[in-house]
C-alpha cells in the first residue's frame, strides 16, 4: 500500500485553486460590469497625473513657467511669458510676449476629456495651477466631477501623485 501513488487532490490544494478562481472572476466581473463613467473619469485623472509630472519636468529643464488651463470639454498647458526686466525706454518700445500653447504633437498639447459630457474641475488650494522650476511644492488636490461621479488627484509635498475615487 505504501507503494501506491496518491491519486486526486488534497482538500488544501482544491481550496487554493477555488480561491484563485474566485478572485479572478471577481476582478473580471468588476472590470467588465463596473461603472464605465467612473472608470473613464479615473483614466482622465491618471492621465493628468502623468502630464502634471511632464509639465513639472519641462518647467525645470527649460526654465519656464507652465500653466494648466482646464475647461468643461478639455484642457491645455501653456508656457507663460518670462518676466523681463528692461530699462524703461526699451520696455516702452517692446511688445509683451503672448502665452504660448504647445504644438499639436507635443506631450503637453491641448486635449479633450475622455469622459462623456462636461467635466468640472476644482483646484485646492485655489487659484491657477502653475508649474515652475521649484523642486518642492505644497500639497495639491484636483477634483474632477462628471455625471455625478467624483475623482480626486492629490499631490503630496514630495511631488508624488495619487488618484482616489
Amino acid at each position: 500500500m505504501r507503494g501506491d501513488p496518491q491519486r486526486g487532490f488534497t482538500l488544501l490544494e482544491t481550496m487554493v485553486v477555488l480561491l484563485i478562481v474566485g478572485v479572478a472572476m471577481g476582478a473580471a466581473g468588476v472590470s467588465a460590469f463596473g461603472d464605465a463613467q467612473m472608470r473613464t473619469l479615473r483614466q482622465d485623472a491618471q492621465r493628468l497625473a502623468g502630464l502634471f509630472m511632464t509639465a513639472q519636468t519641462e518647467a525645470r529643464a527649460v526654465g519656464v513657467r507652465i500653466a494648466w488651463r482646464p475647461g468643461e470639454r478639455g484642457f491645455a498647458f501653456e508656457r507663460l511669458p518670462r518676466p523681463l526686466v528692461l530699462p524703461a525706454r526699451v520696455a516702452a518700445r517692446s511688445s509683451r510676449m503672448q502665452d504660448q500653447r504647445f504644438a499639436a504633437d507635443a506631450p503637453l498639447r491641448p486635449r479633450a476629456w475622455l469622459s462623456d459630457g462636461p467635466v468640472s474641475v476644482d483646484i485646492r488650494p485655489g487659484g491657477a495651477l502653475v508649474f515652475d522650476g521649484d523642486w518642492i511644492h505644497g500639497p495639491l488636490d484636483v477634483t474632477l466631477s462628471a455625471g455625478g461621479r467624483v475623482v480626486r488627484l492629490s499631490r503630496s509635498g514630495n511631488g508624488h501623485y495619487e488618484v482616489r475615487p
